[in-house]
């Protein structure tokens, strides 16, 4: 009897791991189902990065148009301090012009240009605008334009004679470069 109980055991043993892979599989198969829908398809994934590139595109346009907007506003701002440092100056001449009609005096007029000449300087120091210094300086092709060479006693070769321009620079870049008449050194003095 005992074998009988043994092998009734071992068949009941078997049918029950059956039942259960049987119950299992259908588990099993419904996962593998539902991993496949969680993760989604070609048409999905493309669809996906193609809005993911419209929205960067967008953030991009509304960055180069933000970026465009603050440069012209910088570009007004500084031009409006820029005139506004020069309308005192325009005020000096209005009142010069206005004085020279109205009087014969030469002396009056060359002090009020002076005056307006000291202003105009003032406000060039303000913006960081400086006038080179050329007399007697060597000529640098990279300061100076030179208009012409003369032959000179006193100022030796490759020395600045004269300036016709002044020369700029605004915060030590140079603006504008000084116009020249450079020295060619002594005459010679040779007769054929």
């Amino acid at each position: 009897m005992s074998r009988k109980k043994n092998k009734e055991e071992k068949c009941d043993e078997s049918q029950e791991l059956q039942e259960q892979q049987t119950q299992t599989e259908p588990q099993a198969e419904t996962k593998t189902e539902a991993a496949a829908e969680a993760t989604p398809g070609p048409e999905e994934l493309l669809a996906q990065a193609n809005d993911r590139y419209l929205r960067a595109r967008a953030d991009f346009e509304n960055y180069r148009k933000r970026m465009a907007r603050e440069f012209n506003e910088t570009r007004d701002n500084a031009r409006m301090q820029t005139v506004n440092e020069f309308l005192p100056v325009y005020d000096m001449f209005c009142l010069a012009i206005e004085h020279a009609r109205n009087c014969d005096d030469v002396e009056g007029v060359k002090q009020g240009l002076s005056m307006i000449l000291n202003e105009f300087q003032r406000t060039f120091e303000n913006l960081g605008v400086k006038k080179m210094q050329t007399e007697n300086a060597d000529f640098d092709p990279s300061l100076h334009e030179a208009i012409s060479q003369e032959e000179s006693d006193e100022i030796a070769e490759g020395k600045i004679l004269r300036e016709w321009k002044a020369g700029f620079t605004l915060n030590d870049k140079l603006l504008r470069p000084a116009n020249v008449v450079v020295s060619a050194g002594k005459k010679n003095n040779i007769e054929c």
